[in-house]
Parts: C-alpha cells; structure tokens; sequence
C-alpha cells in the first residue's frame, strides 16, 4: 500500500513517532542533566537550557490525561523560567488541552505542515555547481554542523553550539541511526540537513544554509542527498515538517500534506 493510501492515522503515527524520536535522541544519549520523558502518548524534554530549540513537549492524543498534563508540564517550564514549545496537530485537537495550554501562556508560535513522500518515486536533481553534500564522521564536523543551526537565529542561539560539542563527544557517528549531514562550499560549511531512521521512515530535519549563501538551491540538494542516502539504507518513506512557505519545494520532490502541526510556546510570558 502506497502511504498516502494508508489511514489517516498510521500517517500520523508515522509523522510523531519521527519527531519524537528524533528530538530525544541525542538528550537521551546525553544523559542528566538533561530530563526526557517519553510515553505512548507524548515525550517532553528538558534541557535546562534557557531556550526552545531543546526544551520541547510533542502530544499525540491525550485525551482525559491532557489538560493535567499540560498544566503540571507547562508549570514546571514557567516556574524555572525556561521557554519551551509544545508540538500537537490539528487532526488531533483537542479542546480542553489547548485551553490548559493557553492558560498556562502557552500561545501558538509556528506553523508547519507534516508531509510523507514516497522513495521510491524521489526524482533525479543535479546539485548546483560548487555545493560538496558529506555524510558528518569527526567531531569537528559536528561541531561545524552546530555553528551553521546556531546561524539561523538572530540574535544567534548561544545554547546551539554547546549542546553539538555535547554531542561531538558522544563518537559513533556513522552507527547512529541520526545522521548529519553537511554542505560546504570552497571547504566551508555552507548548510546542514539530518536523518533519522526507522524502520521504512526516513525522517528528515535540520535543512538550514547560512544566510548569505541562500536562494541558491542548496536546501534543496541537502534534502534530496538526505532522502537518497536513506533510500539506499532501505528507506522506503520520507517524512518532514515544512513550513507554509517551503511546500512547494517538498511537493516537486514527490512530498504530499497528511496533517497541520502548531507549535505552543511560553516565549512571550517569560519577555513580559
């Protein structure tokens, strides 16, 4: 069965069971004390770090559970004063959560769209001239990867380039089902891209290019590399969260909607 054939919720499972297990992977390697908390229904990570880029809470359906969970989850954030953001999908709503949510001061930040392609249908794409695509093997490669995902910030988040030499210690590179991948231009790091694998899925983050190097295809080939290195593994399903205006990129590569993230945030509470 094709996945857009498959029903409506073994895409979504498909689509958070990747998120989830992308984004608490490297803190679960890492240890205290960094907290990860993970269920059938939701994982919540805990850096300590005073930023949302690492403290996140990713809900499936709660249902009763929900809006209990959030209020202990979001107070835990807000009485450390340690913004976090909180991932949920529209298909999955649920009333009482949100409001728990908004109580909290949790309020919407971001949209993304969760897509799933088909491999085996990925289509050629010849990279732009200069661009070398490199499977990420040394720690200073981590490291290099790290300083171009802090680049996207501004100002430039202080906690990113830390936590990647956390991460460039941990060796093993190459075993890890989480790959990195850089693109450098010249020699230098120019944009990254991530996979993580499991199973048939092949999900794909990360997909940044330093600002000065944009609007030259490079996301594009950091992408495409990414799902056909996985495709060789054995790979047969791509998934990624785009935002709104990147769908028509993911769309050529074969990409199509399943579902409507929002992303919850205490960003503004902690200003005021």
């Amino acid at each position: 069965m094709r996945i857009q054939d498959a029903p409506i919720d073994a895409r979504l499972e498909l689509l958070f069971e990747g998120l989830i297990d992308k984004n608490t992977y490297y803190p679960g390697q890492l240890g205290p004390p960094i907290r990860v908390q993970r269920t059938p229904h939701y994982a919540a990570i805990n850096s300590g770090y005073k930023t949302d880029t690492f403290n996140l809470v990713i809900s499936k359906r709660l249902g009763a559970e929900g809006p209990a969970l959030a209020d202990r989850i979001c107070g835990e954030f807000n009485a450390a004063k340690l913004p976090a953001a909180w991932w949920t999908c529209d298909e999955l709503r649920e009333d009482a959560f949100l409001e728990a949510l908004r109580r909290n001061d949790f309020v919407e930040d971001e949209v993304d769209v969760g897509m799933l392609a088909e491999l085996s249908e990925l289509p050629e794409l010849n990279p732009p001239a200069g661009l070398e695509i490199k499977l990420v093997e040394r720690p200073e490669e981590v490291e290099a990867f790290g300083h171009v995902i802090a680049s996207l910030f501004n100002p430039p988040d202080v906690y990113v380039v830390p936590f990647y030499e956390q991460v460039a210690r941990l060796g093993g590179l190459t075993e890890r089902p989480l790959k990195l991948f850089l693109g450098l231009v010249d020699g230098r790091p120019v944009g990254t891209s991530s996979i993580y694998l499991s199973g048939d899925g092949a999900h794909i983050f990360d997909i940044s290019t330093r600002a000065e190097h944009r609007n030259r295809g490079y996301g594009s080939a950091l992408t495409h590399f990414s799902l056909a290195f996985a495709r060789r593994l054995g790979a047969k399903i791509g998934a990624l969260q785009a935002s709104p205006d990147g769908l028509g990129i993911y769309r050529r590569m074969g990409f199509r909607e399943v579902c409507t993230f929002r992303i919850y945030s205490n960003k503004s509470r902690l200003a005021d």
